[in-house]
């Protein structure tokens, strides 16, 4: 046989050798391509109480996925607490939807205590950027009696009954209501017994709830019971959807009253979702810590990019992302964020292939011009999906990775 047709028998069976490797290495990827998916297949109903991540993309691709999560939810009577700073866009959604609730300074209707008894009250307000205010055990004297007098007068415990109490004056007001009759004798000798006990407190609990009230009173009912207000106790207890514009990442108190009414909710045995959008939580270790414990709650985070969200801190982005069920990656403009996206995502053993050529005269009996061609195989590690493909991800593509099933894809999401 000619050496033509040796040619041809090794180019033939190198073609079958490199199609068999070609086959193996897309197996050994395990990146499905599909050419679209709808975002209905993507989060059926029964997917609403999963942990959820979607990061990079446009605010329209997040808002898409966004909106068949909330409505998922809502068909499904299953309570959600939404932050985000000023996005109008998915406050729209749910008010257009009649999905849930929103409340943000055109609409005043929250109010942190509805629903909390008294001893909620008083680990909020101990709780509350404690290391700022320092308050001490013996505030909940203080409280016992302005919760006291509240019900005396048949009014509810509202948080802004409480912001708007004379701390220093609560002596007098006993004794107005044990002169009108409005107090037994034994009644008020309790109240100024317990207001004994705690008066060292006072000046920081007015402080507290005067700092409280200017930092929220954008969104809080100032005539609870006139508004129907609602807190985030009330919205979980009654399976709703309750969205607040928080303003800013900043917004330190509000954000740690908020998570310390959802630890109450937790500590009840309630089941509920807290949605994240981009609220930055790397300064605040409340909300971190919160979203980063395993508990009877889930997470939904929604960030144009989640990783700068965390602040760089690995600990944090690693966990998040091993406690969801399902993430959506979609373009990245940081290449750190693709860098660390890929990584997570994960690597694979590859066979690649090198080729090697040798040709030239020979001058033995038969002499001509010969040309040897081979191929030498080795394993090397490659990452499944390669930093420069999560950036150049196009409009509504992006990559998913299933946590349950560990299966990834990458699609269209229509």
């Amino acid at each position: 046989m000619g050496n033509t047709g040796l040619w041809l028998i090794n180019t033939i069976f190198n073609s079958l050798k490199n199609r068999r490797i070609s086959k193996n290495n897309k197996l050994a990827r395990g990146v499905e391509e599909y050419k679209s998916i709808t975002v209905s297949d993507l989060f059926p109903p029964n997917s609403c109480k999963d942990s959820v991540i979607i990061s990079g993309g446009s605010q329209n691709e997040r808002l898409h996925i966004s909106r068949e999560l909330l409505r998922n939810a809502y068909n499904e009577n299953h309570p959600v607490i939404v932050l985000h700073t000023a996005n109008n866009d998915l406050e729209n959604v749910i008010l257009q939807n009649g999905l849930g609730t929103v409340v943000n300074e055109r609409n005043k209707k929250f109010d942190a205590f509805t629903s909390f008894e008294l001893n909620e009250i008083i680990q909020v307000v101990t709780d509350t950027c404690k290391s700022k205010y320092d308050i001490k055990p013996a505030a909940r004297y203080v409280l016992q009696v302005v919760y006291d007098l509240l019900l005396n007068k048949g009014k509810k415990p509202y948080f802004s009954s409480f912001a708007n109490c004379p701390f220093f004056k609560l002596s007098d007001q006993i004794t107005t209501r044990l002169n009108n009759g409005s107090l037994s004798q034994d009644v008020a000798d309790k109240l100024n017994s317990y207001l004994l006990t705690g008066q060292t407190e006072c000046s920081k609990i007015d402080t507290f709830f005067c700092d409280m009230r200017s930092q929220i009173n954008y969104l809080s009912a100032s005539d609870p019971a006139g508004a129907k207000a609602v807190s985030v106790l009330t919205a979980i207890k009654k399976n709703q959807i309750l969205c607040i514009d928080i303003r800013s990442s900043g917004n330190s108190m509000l954000i740690e009253l908020i998570v310390n009414s959802l630890t109450i909710a937790m500590n009840r045995g309630c089941n509920f979702s807290l949605f994240i959008d981009d609220v930055s939580f790397v300064n605040n270790d409340m909300l971190k810590n919160l979203l980063c414990q395993k508990s009877n709650h889930k997470n939904i985070i929604v960030s144009k990019d989640l990783y700068a969200l965390t602040g760089g801190k690995e600990d944090v982005f690693s966990t998040l992302i091993s406690e969801a069920e399902k993430t959506v990656i979609f373009s990245h403009s940081s290449n750190v964020s693709c860098d660390k996206w890929s990584k997570y995502l994960g690597e694979y053993e590859k066979i690649d292939v090198s080729y090697n050529n040798n040709s030239g005269w020979n001058h033995n009996e038969k002499s001509g011009y010969n040309t040897n061609s081979g191929q030498t195989e080795t394993l090397k590690r490659e990452f499944k999906v390669k930093p420069e493909q999560i950036n150049r991800l196009s409009q509504n593509e992006a990559f998913i990775y299933d946590n349950t099933t560990g299966s990834l894809i990458k699609t269209v999401i229509l």
